[in-house]
């Protein structure tokens, strides 16, 4: 028979778990990124610096001081630590007395005025008014708070206690450019509202489970349901603009672009930073493999972020039988796409526009790293191999009921000076309700090889499956297409 060739060219079409295989380019695949006109494996992390005394990092805080120096801030449970750019010395600025969080409590960071404010949502509200000393109480703040942020350079609170009350749906707010004036009085510099919950026939205060700030706007997140201010107007109006939200977690929640992204209990959501309309969901190509494999007693530990140098959102959540996040979801905003990986990394210091040159991540042995930088995984102080693999969907090449035989594989790849091999198997079925009969791997060597020959693999089916994959230490690569060879046989 004559050997037809097939090419395959859009490979950005990212992971599909919730089609058939059949009806999809990508339908299995972890470890991998995509960007447009590529799939590749995704990069590593570097090692950076560890905690003192190899403490749990539960947050980390970069920003450039009034100095004009870059620091990183990072959070334990007892203490608090200030590192500097390059991570080779930090100064302990844990308050007195010091924090008593853990590993469910939230570490928020904000810059009003110029001031560094953290909080935990448990103990005091603290400032770093001096670069040489440590956090001291914020004048004049509620007794805590489980909210912050800073909105038009005011300092806003929600989730609080004051007064030996505790108001979870009370929101407080500072004089602009003063987070320590919180009076209220005529020249309403400062201010409060109680979000009630009228999804009952008895109005109640709400319980603020999470907010975020998108400009002059305030998104504040409760038990049931999505409300905005806009805090531009001298009154300020809180209004529910999407009644049947409920966000999955406290920290499942970011900015990103002119949206706000969050995860929600039964799909993945955006919702315009202008904050009109209810919230869009985007979460189908990947909803069943996200709700279905999440464990149920630790969805509190789901948490989300932006990382605006390659488009993307990160959802990272524990699946299966594990206690912390372990795997991330992560939305390519441009592409519209999906892809997954495998995480060890509990939070994420977000890089922003303000000069901050790195992603960094920080883990429950203490460990500060650098993300997406290099091509190993870094975990209990050794370098790791990525097991980086994508898997095609059953391919027929127009002929469903006709057997085929796949004779050679050409990958196109991207130009890289690492040699290394990428692994590529093909399988065969007659049926898709039928187990895949895969063939042993054939190595390419990128730079060096020109295909991977299957003629040792001589069995046959109606669809066809590719698999591409690395998982070996020092082995990244990005696949931008490939071509197929293969024989059409008869109608078994």
């Amino acid at each position: 028979m004559p050997v037809k060739t097939v090419p395959v060219r859009e490979l950005d079409k990212g992971i599909n778990k919730q089609f058939p295989g059949s009806m999809v380019l990508w339908s299995d695949g972890r470890n991998v990124r995509f960007t447009p006109g590529f799939v590749s494996k995704t990069p590593g992390k570097f090692w950076l610096a560890t905690s003192f005394g190899a403490l749990p990092v539960r947050a980390t805080f970069s920003f450039i001081g009034t100095d004009g120096e870059l620091r990183t801030i990072v959070c334990c449970d007892e203490a608090v630590y200030a590192y500097n750019s390059d991570f080779t010395s930090y100064t302990t600025i844990t308050p007195s007395p010091a924090p008593t969080g853990g590993e469910t409590d939230f570490w928020q960071f904000e810059l009003v005025a110029g001031l560094p404010i953290l909080s935990n949502g448990k103990d005091a509200i603290w400032k770093w008014a001096s670069y040489a000393g440590v956090l001291t109480a914020l004048t004049g703040a509620p007794t805590w708070a489980k909210r912050i942020s800073s909105c038009l350079h005011r300092l806003v609170a929600s989730n609080l206690q004051e007064g030996g009350y505790t108001y979870t749906g009370r929101v407080r707010w500072t004089e602009p450019g003063n987070p320590e004036n919180w009076t209220i009085d005529e020249t309403t510099k400062a201010g409060r509202f109680d979000i009630v919950n009228f999804n009952t026939g008895v109005s109640a205060i709400e319980n603020v489970k999470a907010q975020v700030a998108s400009g002059q706007r305030m998104f504040f997140f409760v038990e049931r349901g999505l409300w905005v201010s806009d805090f531009a107007q001298a009154t300020k109006q809180f209004i529910p603009i999407d009644p049947e939200a409920e966000i999955l977690a406290s920290r499942a929640v970011c900015k990103h672009g002119d949206h706000i992204y969050w995860l929600g209990k039964k799909d993945v959501f955006r919702t315009g930073a202008a904050g009109q309309g209810k919230s869009e969901p985007i979460g189908l190509p990947m909803r069943d493999e996200i709700f279905d494999n999440l464990n149920a007693a630790y969805t509190s530990l789901a948490f989300a972020f932006s990382m605006p140098g390659t488009d993307e959102v990160w959802f990272c959540v524990a699946t299966g039988s594990n206690t912390v996040p372990d795997t991330a979801y992560i939305y390519n905003a441009e592409l519209k796409v999906w892809s997954i990986q495998g995480i060890n990394f509990s939070c994420h210091g977000e890089k922003d526009l303000t000069g901050i040159p790195l992603e960094i991540v920080g883990n429950a042995s203490g460990d500060i790293l650098r993300l997406d930088y290099g091509d190993n995984d870094y975990f209990a102080s050794i370098y790791q191999a990525i097991d980086g693999r994508i898997e095609s969907g059953d391919m027929s090449f127009d002929n469903p009921d006709r057997m085929k035989v796949i004779a050679e594989v050409i990958p196109d790849l991207k130009e890289q000076t690492t040699v290394c091999e990428l692994l590529v198997q093909v399988g065969v079925r007659n049926r898709l309700g039928e187990d895949i009969k895969w063939s042993d791997p054939v190595a390419f060597t990128i730079g060096v090889s020109q295909r991977c020959d299957f003629s040792a693999f001589r069995k046959e089916g109606k669809w066809v499956r590719f698999r591409f994959y690395s998982n070996q230490r020092d082995t990244p690569w990005s696949l931008s297409g490939f071509t197929i060879n293969y024989e059409l046989r008869g109608t078994r």
